[in-house]
């Protein structure tokens, strides 16, 4: 049985078994002193004893462990579990990703670059920890992928571009390219969101607006039958775009959604469409129809070039057909030089400084249109004369109350404003033709939604956007630019994410 024998037993037994003797003889064949020994066995010996008897295992001492060191990429090892607190964290291998943090900051200059992730794994629940490198890039990776989708919108909504040409534009500015599938969902994603936006635009508190315009455009779609109704206020602001498969019934129902808790206009601008009063009547708005000025003063230069056309010659019948019509032509340019003056005088009925008097002088032209001592009395003449009179009748009233309100209160006269919107749309047709009907229509709302929040840079709106001339409460709207209202505004990034 191996007994274990205390370290102060071992002392005592070895200094009375060390007993010092003859030391002058050993000092004199070593030729030192006797001092010397005894100070060696006193200072040295037994001090030592202690340790010298101390029981250890057998075999050489253990190096000592070096330094941890830490290898750039892997992160440092996190201190403690943040599901169960514990500190026994392990290693559990390395994998490697794209450098985000490489591709959101020089990417398009040095390509695709790699990362390694270290990952750790906690002893006691076995739960997996995020390094601070994990975090660093995936924190670069959702801002690089948030760049990307703002540069897909602004190419698709307000460039025009096509997915194949979005996509070399994605490749060449952040060197890495996106998938056509990808650009196609973000598309209508975004002009879903665009549809919803517009339609609160009548929730939202803003100046107030009298005039409600509307049209229908026609963009080169191929074979796909429909139109596209427009709807804006006197502020150029669009606010509402749809299809438009079946009149009597998608109008209505777009005028009755435009027209809201803060934007209740007072009057209905339109161009001559006879059938626009009508559904206005059907929506159950009690707004007043007004006709566009423009396509009046079109109107009667339509009459006067049909006058000019439909002239009759009354000569013998027996004259040849080329002699015939000689003639004819020649009275023709007899009549239009005739009807030239009587024509710009109804036009100057219409520019401004001419607005109390204007009817008085579009009622001249009819009853000029009638005297003989004037012009030939012809009966393309006196019909002439009779739709002129007819178009007073009918059109006065209106005429009347838009000339005064574009005096007093500087509102529209002319739909120029809706007819340069309707130009926007046209170019984005050839993007539209890829679409069904309903995810055309959101398509078009992100359109509209872009147009709404660019700020010109020239013309009589310089500096300005239409969400700003119409002072759209942008608490109310949710947004302040394009991209955050279609969620596309930029993440909040931490600067030590941008530590290379």
């Amino acid at each position: 049985m191996n007994r274990v024998i205390p370290i102060e037993t071992k002392v005592k037994v070895m200094k009375e078994s060390l007993c010092l003797s003859n030391v002058e003889a050993i000092a004199a064949s070593y030729e030192v002193s006797v001092g010397a020994i005894y100070y060696w066995f006193d200072e040295k010996v037994k001090p030592a004893l202690s340790e010298i008897l101390k029981n250890s295992p057998p075999g050489p001492e253990p190096k000592s462990a070096p330094e941890a060191k830490v290898v750039p990429g892997k992160g440092d090892r996190p201190t403690a579990c943040e599901r169960c607190g514990g500190r026994h964290i392990w290693k559990n291998g390395t994998y490697r990703v794209i450098n985000w943090v490489w591709l959101l900051t020089i990417g398009w200059l040095v390509g695709l670059q790699k990362a390694v992730i270290q990952r750790w794994r906690c002893a006691g629940c076995g739960h997996e920890l995020r390094s601070a490198e994990r975090c660093r890039q995936e924190e670069a990776r959702s801002a690089w992928w948030q760049q990307v989708k703002r540069l897909i919108g602004l190419s698709r909504f307000k460039l025009g571009l096509s997915v194949r040409n979005t996509q070399i534009l994605v490749a060449f500015a952040y060197g890495r390219q996106v998938s056509v599938g990808y650009i196609q969902r973000l598309t209508q994603g975004v002009g879903r969101r665009a549809q919803g936006v517009l339609e609160r635009l009548s929730a939202c508190r803003q100046k107030v607006a009298y005039f409600l315009l509307f049209d229908e455009t026609f963009p080169k779609l191929g074979r796909r039958v429909y139109s596209l109704g427009v709807a804006i206020c006197e502020y150029g602001l669009i606010r509402s775009v749809r299809t438009i498969r079946r009149k009597a019934k998608d109008i209505p129902a777009q005028l009755r959604q435009v027209v809201g808790a803060y934007y209740h206009p007072e009057h209905f601008l339109t161009d001559l469409e006879v059938t626009y009063g009508e559904y206005l009547a059907r929506a159950g708005l009690c707004l007043q129809h007004l006709r566009d000025i423009i396509h009046l003063m079109r109107q009667i230069g339509r009459m006067f070039d049909e006058a000019v056309r439909e002239v009759t010659l009354d000569v013998p019948k027996r004259l040849p057909q080329k002699e015939r019509q000689r003639q004819r032509h020649l009275k023709q340019r007899l009549l239009r030089k005739r009807l030239q003056p009587i024509l710009r005088t109804a036009f100057k009925a219409f520019t401004p400084g001419y607005e109390p008097v204007c009817l008085l002088m579009l009622e001249g032209v009819a009853a000029q249109l009638l005297d003989p001592q004037l012009i030939l009395q012809t009966e393309s003449v006196q019909r002439l004369a009779r739709r002129m009179q007819r178009f007073v009748k009918k059109h006065g009233p209106a005429i009347n109350v838009l000339l005064e309100m574009s005096v007093q209160a500087g509102t529209p006269k002319t739909t120029n404003s809706l007819e340069s919107k309707n130009a926007l749309f046209k170019p984005f047709s050839k993007i539209a033709k890829s679409f069904r009907l309903a995810t055309a229509e959101h398509f078009f709302a992100g359109v509209a939604l872009m147009e709404n929040f660019d700020v010109k840079s020239r013309g009589l709106h310089q500096g300005t956007s239409a969400i700003q001339r119409a002072a759209i409460n942008l608490d109310d709207l949710g947004a302040t630019d394009f991209f955050s209202a279609v969620g596309l505004n930029m993440p909040q990034i931490s600067p030590t994410t941008f530590t290379l």
